[in-house]
């Protein structure tokens, strides 16, 4: 599928609205189509996951509000958090200020393939930012990864499962409609992954799978890059 720029437009306008309340899902709220409790569960498993993560300096790529950080803060010296919505980060420069990590902080606004990063990380974290990305955008996903990350680098995925349940009420690929809490309605372009995707996607962009987490609504995994 390719994405119009109306469409991209009215992605990056719901995530930005959506601010304020991003984080209500991870913590059992707001609109879904599979049990709120289920999420909950699901983000102890990956939270414990994330906790084991990360060294050196990490790259929290489509860092949101920063949900992640206090799980794997304590394991890197330096972090930088990039966000397209000025809001998102925001709130997670707020985060970071409650748990006194500003000093090894840095905050890039803007476009993943569009800023410029000029520094080697040791990991990356990027979480439910490939199921916004098209086939064709993931390629280029990874092919600026591989220039900002170290040789020996770590990589923690996190996204959206795809499963029985969801396949009730949506396919894998394309279009759908989110609800703000104020009943707005925006479309956004999604895929979900299953453990296959994820291996096959991994090893086409030289990584390999250290561990992952398969819940029914999210799934994550941790790996290393390797050279051919």
């Amino acid at each position: 599928m390719i994405m119009d720029d109306k469409i991209r437009q009215e992605m990056m306008l719901y995530y930005d609205e959506r601010a304020e309340e991003y984080d209500e899902i991870y913590l059992g709220k707001g609109h879904t189509t599979i049990d709120p409790d289920v999420y909950k569960k699901d983000v102890a498993k990956v939270a414990k996951m994330v906790s084991n993560f990360g060294k050196g300096h990490l790259i929290d790529i489509a860092c949101g509000a920063g949900f992640w950080l206090p799980n794997y803060a304590r394991n890197c010296n330096q972090i930088t958090f990039l966000e397209q919505s000025e809001r998102m980060l925001s709130r997670c420069k707020d985060r970071v200020e409650r748990l006194e990590l500003a000093d090894i902080s840095n905050f890039v606004q803007g476009d993943f393939f569009d800023v410029d990063l000029a520094s080697k990380y040791d990991c990356a974290l990027v979480g439910f930012l490939l199921s916004h990305l098209t086939f064709a955008q993931e390629e280029a996903f990874f092919r600026k990864l591989e220039e900002i990350l170290r040789t020996d680098s770590q990589l923690m995925f996190i996204d959206s499962a795809w499963n029985e349940s969801r396949q009730r009420y949506q396919e894998k690929e394309g279009l759908q409609e989110r609800v703000l809490n104020d009943g707005r309605v925006f479309r956004i372009y999604k895929r979900y992954f299953e453990k296959s995707d994820i291996k096959t996607m991994f090893k086409r962009y030289r990584f390999r799978m250290k561990s992952y987490y398969i819940g029914e609504a999210l799934i994550a995994a941790i790996a290393e890059s390797y050279c051919k």
